[in-house]
């Protein structure tokens, strides 16, 4: 039953290569990439209503009978817009959930403790920074999420220079379950300062043409961390809620790797990656968000769409939902690097017809643009 939920989420964009994902003379669409994204959210968010709705959180239970994935891989699957609506019900519901259980203690920070004199801005610091990890084993604290599994933020077990944190789930985790929240920096893909771009990878892009920038907050929570330890020291306090961003657990989207080359039985570089076992979907925070929580939400606004600039929207975010069931493994994304562009000698395309439909042609005003600004 495993194989075929993970078999269904693969073929879907067979339609989509037959008839509008062509080389030479037909146009790749950003639209068709997010309609295939939003049923991959869809099956697995749905896995997880039948298990944690149905079967008391019991994913062997809900396994036991064929049915049960009968009912969410349907012929004819519900309309886009009832997709994002049942999508939108469960991720709520979790959110809510995490984010209760974080004010519950004050909120924490599970990334690891800071690395001196190692800052962020080019690719030799990068490496360099990788290399100490690797040496000094430095890692987070485990944080416990609410379905009863660990996040932790240590050493990848991926073997390559540029390789340092990944995350990791420690226990069971299910389908469509919330694994992370992408902290930084939101902008208008339209007006970024050049600085902010410069050797960047931790930049994540939206549908809507938002840009999450997750260095900066890798950062600034490190000279936090480093200043609260020295307001300590001097018997004062730092500034109350402000740190609270800073101090969402969950917040780790930007320690997530992304799949490494499977090696031949000579330690050679395939032609394959392992799966990603996460994907990204857009989260918007509201403005009725409970108030209590809203300090805790990892996104701050920098610059904004001028025209659909939606006023019931408080935060723009990215999530990290499990599409498959993840025991005891590090957490994988696909990055989906533009395929025009040259790669790092690390990266492989998971599935190049995925990246080509993600950085094709852009309808600006189509009904999908819309609704996920909205």
């Amino acid at each position: 039953m495993i194989n075929r939920i993970s078999n269904s989420i693969r073929n879907i964009g067979l339609k989509f290569n037959k008839n509008q994902s062509k080389i030479n003379g037909k146009q790749y669409s950003q639209s068709d990439q997010e309609i295939i994204d939003t049923f991959k959210a869809y099956i697995a968010t749905e896995t997880y209503r039948s298990c944690y709705y149905e079967h008391d959180g019991d994913f062997n239970k809900f396994l036991e009978n064929e049915e049960n994935l009968d009912k969410i891989i349907q012929s004819q699957p519900p309309k886009y817009m009832e997709q994002k609506s049942r999508i939108k019900e469960i991720i709520d519901s979790q959110i809510q959930e995490m984010f209760e259980l974080v004010h519950s203690y004050g909120g924490e920070n599970s990334y690891p403790p800071p690395l001196k004199d190692l800052p962020y801005y080019s690719m030799e610091e990068k490496i360099k920074r990788c290399l100490e990890i690797k040496e000094t084993n430095n890692q987070g604290k485990p944080i416990n999420h609410p379905r009863g599994f660990k996040l932790h933020v240590r050493k990848s077990n991926i073997n390559h220079e540029e390789a340092g944190y990944g995350v990791h789930i420690e226990g069971e985790c299910v389908p469509g379950t919330i694994v992370a929240i992408y902290p930084g920096d939101t902008f208008d893909g339209n007006n970024i300062p050049s600085n902010v771009i410069s050797e960047n990878d931790y930049m994540m892009s939206r549908y809507d043409g938002t840009v999450i920038d997750g260095r900066a907050w890798n950062k600034r929570a490190d000279e936090l961390i480093l200043k609260e330890k020295f307001f300590k020291k001097l018997g004062t306090k730092s500034s109350g809620t402000d740190l609270l961003c800073y101090k969402n657990p969950f917040a780790i989207g930007n320690f997530i790797n992304h799949p490494p080359i499977i090696k031949d039985s000579n330690g050679n570089d395939t032609d394959e990656t392992k799966e990603p076992n996460v994907i990204s979907y857009n989260y918007n925070f509201r403005i009725n968000f409970p108030n209590h929580l809203s300090h805790f939400i990892p996104n701050k606004t920098v610059t904004e769409h001028s025209i659909f600039n939606d006023t019931s929207v408080l935060r723009r975010s990215l999530i990290l939902i499990a599409y498959k069931p993840i025991k005891d493994q590090e957490v994988f994304l696909n990055y989906r690097f533009n395929p025009d562009l040259p790669y790092p000698n690390w990266y492989k395309q998971p599935d190049l017809e995925e990246a080509k439909r993600r950085w094709g042609s852009r309808r600006s005003l189509s009904i999908h643009s819309i609704v996920n600004r909205n």
